[in-house]
């Protein structure tokens, strides 16, 4: 019986394909990886590849110069507790409360915040704002563009400071009559106040655009209303005339106590006139 033997040749030939294989394995294993942390680098640069809207704010383009403000009034559910969760949120950005006002008309009890907020992140507050609404109202977002303005009041601005350093030279150089610098030094005090008031208007308008607006109103409608004046029932009336009427006597009881002196002055007076009536009776009765 002949043995079966594998020629050389085709043992070289087998491991030649089996390490091929092997190597290209290894090597789409090392394009897998690269593919996969390529991804990764790109998704992170790109937050867009993840089907992921990045945090916008809606009402800026972030060109135009903006003046943002918005009117929101909402019912909640208490007032107390809104109030501290709209404060602590306050905290959380550059804002500030520029006035609060808190008043009960029955049934409602309402707090109206003035607050003031870096405009970059207006929308990311009033976000956090609306967390605590039940029901709004109305809220009512403006964007007022005042780009334009701005344009014109710098403009103007650079017109007149170079009129007034024309006049300047004038004075500096005495050129002319003394009228003539009379009236240029009175056009200068003009044109300063006209510089100073265009001046206080752009840093008006840049505080405006730096910082935007949120008025709120919110409300939360009181289970058990107090009894207004009216409201009042006879029981009622009865114990508050005993009470006012007690307080009325203990201040009259104190009032009579300041006035000691004056019972001093009148027993004075009685003893004097007293004794002078016994002493002309006894007169007339020797």
């Amino acid at each position: 019986m002949k043995r079966f033997t594998v020629p050389f040749y085709v043992i070289i030939i087998i491991m030649s394909v089996f390490s091929c294989a092997t190597k290209q394995e290894m090597a789409m294993e090392d394009i897998d990886t690269a593919s996969a942390e390529m991804t990764a680098a790109d998704k992170a640069a790109n937050p867009m590849a993840l089907n992921e809207v990045p945090d916008i704010d809606l009402y800026s383009d972030g060109r135009s110069k903006l003046v943002k403000s918005v009117k929101y009034r909402f019912e909640v559910e208490s007032v107390k507790k809104s109030t501290e969760a709209i404060e602590a949120a306050i905290r959380k950005y550059p804002a500030y409360v520029a006035s609060s006002s808190l008043h009960l008309e029955n049934p409602l009890l309402e707090n109206k915040l003035s607050i003031r907020v870096r405009s970059e992140y207006f929308h990311a507050l009033l976000k956090e704002i609306d967390q605590q609404s039940l029901y709004a109202n109305f809220r009512d977002v403006k964007s007022d563009d005042v780009s334009k303005q701005f344009v014109d009041l710098e403009s103007r601005l650079k017109t007149k400071r170079e009129v007034e350093e024309r006049y300047a030279e004038i004075l500096r150089k005495k050129a002319g009559t003394l009228e003539e610098l009379f009236d240029a030094e009175k056009k200068i005090e003009e044109l300063h106040e006209d510089i100073e008031a265009t001046v206080s208007r752009i840093n008006y308008l840049r505080d405006q655009v730096s910082y935007s607006t949120i008025e709120l109103e919110f409300y939360q409608t009181l289970t058990t209303p107090l009894k207004s004046k009216e409201e009042l029932t006879l029981g009622d009336e009865l114990l508050k005339g005993l009470a006012t009427g007690w307080h009325a006597t203990g201040k009259v009881l104190i009032a009579l106590t300041y006035l000691w002196p004056l019972y001093l002055l009148i027993a004075v007076v009685l003893y004097i006139i007293r004794f002078r009536k016994l002493r002309m009776a006894r007169t007339s009765t020797r």
